[in-house]
Parts: C-alpha cells; structure tokens; sequence
C-alpha cells in the first residue's frame, strides 16, 4: 500500500475475522477522497509507534517479575473500569511471554508467585489486582 516491503511483520488473528481484498490504486483514490482514513491511519502508526517503545522499555527491566509488574500496571491503567473489576490479558500467556522476551512457564511461575503474595488474584485471562499490590508497587 505504500510501496514498502514486507518480509517480516504479519499479524494473527486473536478473534473471529472476516478478511477483505483492498487494491492498492484503490486506497490511493480513497485517501485521496476522505482525509479522516488517512489521519486514522497516521494515529494508528502513531499508536503503535507508542506500544513498541512501552515494549523495549519494559524489556530493558532485567527480572521478568519486574517487567510484569510495569505491563499489569499499564493494563490496568488502559483497561479498568468499575463495572468489569477484573482486568483481561489481551494475549494468550504464551503470547504475553513472548511480548515480555520470557518463556511461558518463568512467567507462569511469576504470575503464581504474585498469586501467592496476594497481590493478584487470577481466573484464566481475567486478573483483579489486589490492593496489597498497589501498596507493594506504588
């Protein structure tokens, strides 16, 4: 679409997808018509500009524990409302390891230890941060 290569960056579907065909002269025509589709996308670069940096910071912190306290705070602070008190792993846990640059079990073993703690309390992909966690992280 914007006559770059692509030899690495594909994308997975985490959710039921419909997928559409968009002709490449056909998106320049349509950025042509509507500003607000290219603006949209230059927020969804800008977007995604913002996660990969959150993403090499919290992979500069050495312990995987500490990395995980930083990604349940940032979730928490994008996602919690006061109807849905728990917060949801957007990601499988095999996913998020891979996010966080961990294996699966180590941060299993994180999210249990944290379990353990009090801190947490964790039902599959749901999580409710404890108020001893904010008290320990704060």
């Amino acid at each position: 679409m914007f006559d770059l290569e692509n030899t690495s960056v594909y994308g997975t579907a985490l959710t039921k997808t419909e997928v559409y065909i968009l002709y490449k002269a056909d998106f320049h025509k349509l950025l042509k018509i509507d500003y607000q589709v290219g603006q949209n996308l230059l927020k969804l670069n800008a977007k995604k500009s913002v996660e990969l940096e959150r993403q090499a910071q919290l992979l500069s912190f050495y312990r995987i524990d500490a990395r995980l306290v930083a990604y349940l705070e940032d979730l928490y602070n994008d996602t919690y409302n006061e109807e849905e008190n728990p917060i949801t792993l957007p990601m499988s846990l095999k996913d998020l390891a891979s996010y966080l640059g961990t294996s699966a079990e180590s941060l299993s073993r994180c999210f249990k230890d944290f379990e353990t703690k009090g801190w947490i309390e964790r039902h599959h992909r749901k999580i409710i941060i404890k108020p001893a966690f904010w008290e320990e992280f704060k």
